[in-house]
C-alpha cells in the first residue's frame, strides 16, 4: 500500500440523517421548496411534523461507492437501543451501489459571501437492495434535488414509490455530515470497499469503510444481513487519546460479514481477494490519505 500524501483530501463522506417529512405528490402549484426547513410556515396545512424513526448512516467511498443503512429505532419493550443479532423488522432498508451528481443549472444561488450554494440533482443506483431480490430488474429509481442549508447541512427534495401506501410520495430528508477521523494510532484516514458477487448463488454484497466507520451488507436471495461499526477512542483524565477499539453498533441477520478486514488496511492489497468459506470478497477500493 502506497504511503499517504500529505494534503490530500478525499472525496469520501459520511452522512447521518436527522429527520424526515412526508409531502403530497405531485406539490401543489407555487409550493416553496425546500418545504421543511421553513416551518413552522406550513401554507400546505400538514400535521405531521419531521421525525427520525431511524439510526442512518450513509458511508460514501472516494469512488462514490456508498452504502445506506437504516435501522429502526426500539418500539417493543424487548427492543434493544441498537440491535445485537436482532430481528429483521429493525431492519427498516439497507441498500448500496454507485452515486453521482450533477448541477442544477438554472437554479444558481450564492449567499452572502458570494460562495456557490447551488442545488444538485443526485442519484443512487441500488446495486444492492434489503427490499428486493438481488439481481432484480424492477428497483425503483433513487434521486433528489440537494439543497444546501446555511447551517452546514444539506437538504434532499424528492419522491419515491411508497410500496407500503402503492402510490408515489414526496419526501424531504435533511443530512448532516460526519468528519472523518483516523483511528488511533494511525495518522491516516482510509477508505475502503469490499464487494462479492456470485449471481448463480443469488449472491451480492459490499463493505464499505469511511474513516471511523464501516458498514455491510450481504444478500443471498431475499435473506440479509447488514452490520455497522465505529472505532471508539479510548481516553485518559486530560482527554489525550491513548487508545481504542472497533465496535459493532449494531448487527441483524445470521450470515458473516468481513467488516473486520477492514480495521487494518496494511495487510490488505487491491485487487485482490479475501476469501472465508465458499464467500470470495474483492478489496476494489483502498484509499489512504492525511
Amino acid at each position: 500500500m502506497a504511503p499517504p500524501t500529505a494534503g490530500v483530501v478525499s472525496a469520501a463522506n459520511i452522512s447521518e440523517r436527522d429527520y424526515i417529512y412526508f409531502l403530497p405528490y405531485p406539490l401543489p402549484p407555487g409550493t416553496p421548496i425546500p418545504y421543511s426547513c421553513n416551518l413552522p410556515q406550513n401554507p400546505l396545512k400538514i400535521a405531521l411534523p419531521p421525525f427520525e424513526p431511524t439510526s442512518t448512516l450513509v458511508l460514501s467511498s472516494s469512488t462514490s461507492t456508498f452504502l445506506d443503512i437504516r435501522i429502526l429505532k426500539p418500539i417493543l419493550p424487548e427492543d434493544e437501543p441498537m440491535p445485537q443479532n436482532g430481528p429483521a423488522r429493525r431492519l427498516e432498508w439497507a441498500f448500496g451501489g454507485k452515486s453521482s451528481n450533477s448541477k442544477i443549472i438554472e437554479a444558481v444561488r450564492l449567499d452572502a459571501a458570494g460562495n456557490d450554494v447551488s442545488p444538485t440533482h443526485s442519484k443512487w443506483t441500488h446495486w444492492v437492495d434489503s427490499k428486493y431480490p438481488v439481481g432484480a430488474a424492477d428497483i425503483p429509481a433513487d434521486e433528489g434535488d440537494m439543497y444546501p442549508m446555511p447551517d452546514g447541512r444539506v437538504l434532499e427534495h424528492g419522491a419515491s414509490f411508497s410500496a407500503t401506501a402503492g402510490r408515489m410520495i414526496g419526501y424531504e430528508e435533511m443530512w448532516s455530515d460526519v468528519e472523518v477521523e483516523a483511528c488511533f494510532p494511525s495518522n491516516s484516514k482510509f477508505s475502503i470497499v469490499l464487494r462479492i458477487e456470485n449471481l448463480q448463488a443469488g449472491i451480492r454484497g459490499l463493505v464499505v469503510r469511511v474513516g471511523q466507520y464501516c458498514q455491510g451488507i450481504l444478500m443471498k436471495g431475499t435473506d440479509f444481513t447488514v452490520e455497522r461499526w465505529e472505532f471508539v477512542d479510548h481516553v485518559d483524565p486530560q482527554e489525550n487519546v491513548v487508545g481504542g477499539e472497533w465496535t459493532r453498533v449494531a448487527r441483524i441477520g445470521e450470515m458473516f460479514l468481513p467488516c473486520a478486514v477492514t480495521f487494518k488496511p496494511e495487510e490488505l492489497k487491491l485487487d485482490t481477494r479475501v476469501s472465508y468459506t465458499d464467500y470470495h470478497w474483492y478489496v476494489e477500493e483502498l484509499v489512504e490519505w492525511v
